[in-house]
């Protein structure tokens, strides 16, 4: 099947029509294509003339398109038919090839018959999410591999590294909840890839900042997810090599005058490649030196507008203040990424998690009190989301060590098995 490496410069009605005839109900297959591309193309910006153009290319009448559309939007919730078929039937090779055909047809409809449509590209993203998430597939065998060169070709221009994107888009999809930050990520990274796929056509584009406000509570992933964000803008070549520094209002901020627009720059220079990440940057708006502060990252954002990120992170309403502090920031931060507080079975699954990496298990027949409890201690003004369970996690091993103190043997099973009464214990030790 062709992949999305010549699938750039292919046609749709082409491509579904060779990779089709793989699966075992070719027709199906384009039916559900074509709804994909349509429903892509009607969730746009440009919805009414780019759908009109879409329905000159089937032939179609524009109702009948619409109706073609209607039928595909339902995709960025659920499964397609087929696809539900092949999971459901464990055709697990046909699983595999079904989804990476559809996250192509969504990416070849944004390019001929949506480009640089923000919309188009967020339903796309919609659609190709719903898939990974139902199949076995990673964002890895969705990638196209380099094309081989012979020792005596001249070396090619660096480019996209498809695999590292496909990876750090993996790493993401496992983090637990968080799925606005995903969704959002994952627009990003088309509209890079659109935009860059146009300027190879010779196209132009227009200028789009890469610089990202994350909204959320404490705990919620922002850092966690900083990081990925940097090895993905690295392998598509936004930044050389993604790296991330990890700074707050004091660490941009001196203590006289003059002097903190050199701590700023300071650490500008030292991200410089990759992402500078300032936690908590309302903090600015508080201080005498801040003003200073932010007009030194207003400039440097336009100085180094080809190899530096910034993504500043906080509450919702103090980040809404920050972006209002100086003119230059609003038309540099166009993004705002909401990490929202996780629930009780996402917390639980947190909980697990960290209880896999370090070889306990939870024991059986608590998941119920285990969601409970978290419920409860979201309820406390402290409560720091992951951070929480993280430290429930630590205090409950060291309440597992304490109950095991008096027993000569202990079984495997034992050393790796947390109770509820361990994790009460925790629990009544974190306040």
């Amino acid at each position: 099947m062709p992949t999305i490496g010549n699938v750039a410069h292919s046609d749709l009605k082409r491509f579904i029509g060779e990779a089709t005839a793989m699966f075992d109900d070719p027709d199906a297959a384009a039916r559900e294509a074509f709804q994909t591309a349509a429903a892509i193309i009607s969730l746009g910006d440009a919805a009414g003339s780019n759908l009109a153009e879409f329905a000159d290319y089937l032939g179609w009448t524009l109702d009948q398109t619409q109706a073609l559309a209607s039928k595909g939007v339902v995709f960025r919730t659920s499964p397609p038919p087929t696809l539900r078929s092949l999971i459901a039937a464990g055709h697990d090779s046909q699983v595999q090839a079904y989804s990476v055909f559809l996250v192509q047809v969504t990416r070849l409809a944004c390019l001929q018959f949506a480009a640089a449509d923000a919309g188009a590209a967020k339903a796309a993203s919609a659609i190709a999410a719903t898939v990974t998430r139902a199949a076995p597939v990673s964002n890895t065998q969705l990638e196209p591999a380099a094309a081989p060169t012979s020792a005596t070709d001249p070396a090619p221009e660096r480019g996209p590294d498809t695999t590292a994107v496909g990876e750090a888009l993996d790493d993401l999809e496992r983090l637990v909840g968080l799925e606005d930050a995903k969704r959002e990520i994952n627009q990003q990274v088309q509209l890079i890839r659109i935009a860059q796929m146009r300027e190879k056509a010779g196209l132009r584009n227009p200028t789009v900042s890469r610089h990202l406000v994350f909204v959320g509570n404490p705990g919620t992933g922002k850092t966690t997810v900083a990081r990925i964000v940097g090895r993905i803008y690295s392998a598509l070549g936004v930044v050389s090599d993604g790296h991330l520094v990890e700074v707050d209002a004091s660490g941009l901020v001196a203590g006289y005058v003059g002097q903190t627009a050199i701590k700023t720059k300071e650490q500008i220079t030292s991200a410089l490649g990759g992402i500078l990440f300032i936690d908590e940057a309302y903090g600015l708006t508080r201080n005498d030196f801040g003003v200073e502060a932010i007009d030194t990252l207003v400039k440097g954002m336009e100085d180094h507008r080809d190899d530096l990120v910034l993504i500043v992170a906080g509450y919702p309403d103090n980040m809404r203040t920050f972006i209002a502090a100086n003119p230059g920031l609003e038309s540099r931060f166009p993004t705002t990424i909401t990490f929202a507080d996780y629930t009780p079975d996402e917390l639980h699954r947190i909980l697990q998690r960290m209880c896999e990496d370090s070889d306990y298990v939870l024991a059986e027949g608590i998941d119920d009190q285990v969601r409970a409890l978290f419920a409860g201690l979201a309820a406390r003004p402290d409560f720091g989301n992951a951070r929480t369970v993280r430290n429930i996690f630590e205090a409950a091993v060291r309440a597992h060590a304490w109950r095991l103190r008096d027993m000569s043997e202990v079984s495997v099973e034992q050393m790796r098995t947390l109770t509820l009464e361990d994790l009460a214990a925790a629990a009544d030790a974190s306040g």
